[in-house]
């Protein structure tokens, strides 16, 4: 039998980025789907999403530390989601960034008559608080299967462009399926993937985009009553939204609405450029891999800076 070449060699190892990228992509999400379909789960519709979410961001977890300790050698830190540099700061940030365009957007429906927000809504405030738990759980696994795994992987392969790209599509898609979806509200999910891509970019942290995740999705959904990307849930407030769904989103949510898709293509260019001014993008290492022996890649400290 003759040798194999050096070359398919590495490509053929569980190391070599396109097998970690399809173990980042497919792994968290088998157990759950197998799960779904072969376990009934105890409760209603919304309990049942509930102990899903909680499920998925454990399993989330479990694929990373595989992923990052076992096939590429490195630490939990580098990835970004165990750093303690600046974490407070990336937070303070993200909550900020992820809460104020929503409570703008529904200042703006009640102002042009488009909403009326009335209390008390469908949950206490014990009850918001604890919805609110579960969308911070939910933040921290999308936020690891999208950006501290596939964005990550894709950035070491492919460079920090196509990455933001293909991670953004894939940020899109995993959302198509949702009630209501629209073809503006998926392509405004996608280009917030890549404005969260580029939160993580800039500084190496995944603490931004997941508290952008949690409080835009804690405002719109537990806080104001608005569906979160076709899904409503219980909140302090009672939303009744009236008129066109180019300003409202219609059952999908403000996501699917243009001010929203206004403001996430300002925000996602503004990150970018901050990025790139900051000499954040890096080139693919796949030829190089193919070609030879590399470094497992840059190391991916959260920063202070």
């Amino acid at each position: 039998m003759p040798p194999v070449p050096p070359w398919l060699g590495r490509a053929l190892s569980p190391r070599f980025w396109p097998w970690r990228l399809a173990i980042a992509v497919l792994a968290p999400r088998l157990p759950i789907i197998v799960i779904d379909r072969a376990v009934r789960l105890p409760g209603g519709e919304f309990q049942r999403l509930i102990e899903t979410r909680l499920l998925s961001a454990l399993v989330s977890l479990l694929v990373l530390v595989a992923v990052v300790r076992l096939l590429e050698g490195r630490t939990l830190a580098q990835t970004g989601l165990f750093s303690r540099a600046a974490w407070g700061r990336r937070v303070a940030e993200g909550l900020a960034l992820g809460a104020s365009p929503v409570l703008a957007y529904g200042a703006g429906l009640a102002g042009a008559g488009l909403a009326a927000f009335s209390w008390p809504g469908e949950a206490t405030l014990a009850e918001a608080a604890g919805l609110a738990a579960v969308i911070l759980v939910a933040a921290v696994d999308e936020e690891i299967r999208f950006r501290g795994l596939a964005f990550r992987i894709l950035e070491e392969g492919t460079g920090s462009s196509v990455a933001l790209i293909v991670s953004g599509a894939l940020f899109g898609a995993a959302h198509a399926g949702n009630r209501g979806a629209t073809p503006l509200g998926v392509v405004v999910v996608a280009i917030g993937g890549v404005l969260l891509a580029a939160c993580y970019l800039l500084h190496r942290s995944l603490w931004i985009p997941i508290g952008f995740h949690f409080a835009w999705n804690t405002t719109m959904g537990a806080v104001l009553g608005l569906p979160i990307s076709g899904i409503p849930i219980p909140a302090l407030l009672r939303a009744d939204v009236t008129g066109p769904g180019l300003w409202t989103g219609g059952r999908f949510g403000p996501e699917a609405s243009l001010p929203m898709a206004i403001f996430v293509v300002l925000a996602s260019a503004t990150y970018v450029w901050r990025a790139a001014a900051a000499g954040r993008f890096a080139r693919g290492t796949w030829l190089r891999e193919l070609r030879g022996p590399v470094s497992p890649g840059p190391a991916c400290p959260g920063s202070g800076r």
